[in-house]
């Protein structure tokens, strides 16, 4: 769209270049030829060694007239735009070399990018997606719960069994023992014309934080055994930096192997808004409240869709069947044959 741009007087503004390909500089800069008065001008976080921002501020530096900001709170010259207690804040739990931290409050380009986790295209073909009951009618049934933390936040209840997901339950404003009734019921659904007799061979709730708590020992006191996920906890597989990076990533992998998402536009946003980076060798993602923090939402349905890839369950049908396969401890005598 910039090709061609030809005017006496050009002026060509780009925000959030620190994604945007360099390509899109150079047309920019192919329509300032033979004007009177012209000037590009772009802004961004520097989230990308590979973007427009980069290319400019570092490769062609001296084509352009830079003006870094930053929200350090021991910068004498940092923006008071930014609250000062939630940098330091930020800087205290994620450290100075978080390569999240480095690009949204530090204003300084991280050692390796950020990046987008999942793609537009991947997910929207998801959104929607019809799959046959045989290709997931023998994996385990499961159930992801993300419980609100906030008043504008919402409780999530996500059922996945295989490549099937189903739409979620959204709560507002539910005690915990709501949301333990809520969960109980969709554990126990009736049968439908797709679908058999659905009961849940497992229960995972986020109880980062504290939040699910209430929720989490309501479902005791029910009689049901869920499975409490920390998103700050230690990775099964070391490659991760936390339990979120690695359910997130399993969340991608499921989508991209064929995954079915229900239509909701909402899931879009959410499952596209994450973006993630390595540090010390390891693979994170960004936090649920630095999410929140860029954007204003929070991705409390994906964060419930993501729980379900916390634990590998067996279903309970294969552990009966199993078990029955195994001869009772009291039939065995070592003396019967010599009694014959």
């Amino acid at each position: 769209m910039l090709s061609g741009t030809h005017s006496g007087f050009v002026f060509f503004l780009i925000d959030e270049s620190g994604d945007i390909n360099p390509s899109v500089g150079r047309a920019a800069e192919q329509g300032m030829g033979g004007v009177r008065r012209g000037m590009i001008m772009q802004a961004g976080n520097p989230t990308s060694l590979d973007g427009l921002l980069y290319d400019s501020t570092v490769s062609d530096r001296a084509k352009w007239s830079v003006i870094e900001i930053t929200a350090d709170p021991d910068d004498p010259k940092r923006t008071p735009r930014v609250s000062k207690d939630w940098a330091q804040d930020q800087i205290n739990k994620y450290g100075r070399d978080n390569p999240w931290l480095m690009s949204y409050v530090l204003g300084k380009f991280p050692p390796g990018g950020v990046n987008t986790l999942m793609g537009v295209e991947e997910v929207t073909a998801a959104l929607g997606r019809h799959i046959r009951l045989d290709r997931y009618s023998f994996a385990p049934k499961v159930i992801g719960v993300d419980v609100a933390r906030f008043g504008d936040d919402r409780t999530c209840i996500f059922r996945r069994q295989g490549l099937a997901s189903w739409e979620p339950d959204i709560l507002r404003n539910a005690r915990s023992e709501d949301i333990a009734a809520r969960v109980a019921v969709m554990a126990r659904q009736r049968k439908t014309l797709d679908n058999p007799a659905w009961e849940a061979d497992a229960i995972m709730v986020d109880g980062t934080g504290g939040y699910g708590a209430g929720a989490i020992d309501a479902m005791r006191l029910a009689n049901w055994e869920p499975i409490e996920v920390q998103f700050a906890g230690k990775a099964s597989d070391p490659k991760f930096g936390n339990k979120r990076a690695e359910i997130w990533w399993k969340l991608k992998e499921w989508v991209e192997d064929g995954g079915c998402l229900p239509n909701i536009p909402e899931l879009l946003r959410e499952l596209t808004a994450p973006r993630y980076y390595m540090n010390k060798g390891k693979f994170w993602i960004e936090e649920k409240e630095q999410i929140k923090k860029r954007l204003g939402f929070s991705c409390d349905l994906a964060d419930a869709l993501a729980c379900t890839f916390s634990v590998d369950v067996m279903p309970k049908t294969l552990a009966v069947t199993r078990q029955s396969l195994q001869p009772a401890a009291q039939s065995y005598d070592p003396l019967r044959s010599r009694r014959r």
